[in-house]
């Protein structure tokens, strides 16, 4: 099959629009860049539009449905991305007879400025042909331009709300670098509990020792299993 033609538009961080061939975008720029659509906000609305505050970022990003809201808190607590962009491009292309316009829901920008672009769907709505057929088309687009490309559905409801707890100590500077150092240096190799950690920690921490523990979570100085709900018991590892 033949590669699909397709343009691109974005939006850079001053406001004004460029487009390009898909696979001549500059990832950087887009993901430093502004919103080409904003999310509607209306009464009787079925979605829950907002803007979530991303440590990532250290900014604001939006969002259209809790499904994505969901998303930006776990790739906001993953290490491996510096930033995060809603709504970063508007891709037109043809497919077939017909001509698609496309906005995707996010891109990723890991530091070595590879990114990946994600679509976010109830499980539920990937039966209907139509929207196999518009992602299905997303996805050859990306991949004939050499972009990463992923459809989120969804994660464990207990994984949520780990990362919903740790996120209670995520701005910065609420918990010193010198605690969250100490947190992750006092924790032996083989591993130890976060209560037996917080005992350790008690001695000589100058801030609660669980906020010092939780941020050393979060920053991924510390390791856990996430598949399990949070508490004294939970065995965490330095990184």
């Amino acid at each position: 099959m033949e590669p699909i033609a397709v343009r691109a538009a974005y939006a850079t961080a001053e406001g004004l629009e460029q487009t390009a061939e898909l696979s001549a975008i500059d990832l950087r720029e887009v993901a430093w860049g502004a919103p080409v659509r904003v999310p509607p906000s209306y009464a009787g609305q079925r979605n829950y539009p907002g803007l979530f505050w991303s440590a990532t970022n250290r900014d604001h990003v939006v969002y259209e449905s809790r499904l994505e809201l969901e998303w930006l808190w776990l790739a906001d607590f993953d290490p491996t991305i510096v930033r995060l962009a809603a709504q970063p491009l508007r891709i037109v292309g043809r497919d077939g007879p017909r001509e698609r316009v496309r906005y995707p829901d996010f891109l990723a920008v890991d530091a070595d400025g590879r990114g990946l672009v994600v679509d976010v769907k109830p499980e539920a709505m990937l039966a209907d042909p139509a929207v196999q057929a518009s992602l299905a088309w997303t996805s050859r687009t990306m991949g004939d331009a050499g972009l990463a490309y992923a459809v989120w559905t969804g994660a464990p409801d207990v994984v949520l709300r780990n990362v919903r707890l740790l996120a209670s100590v995520r701005r910065p500077g609420m918990v010193p670098e010198h605690a969250i150092r100490a947190a992750a240096e006092i924790c032996p190799i083989t591993g130890s509990s976060i209560g037996e950690l917080e005992a350790r920690l008690a001695a000589t921490a100058d801030v609660p020792p669980r906020a010092a523990i939780f941020a050393a979570l979060w920053k991924s100085r510390l390791r856990c299993d996430m598949t399990h709900p949070l508490s004294t018991l939970t065995q965490v590892v330095p990184v």
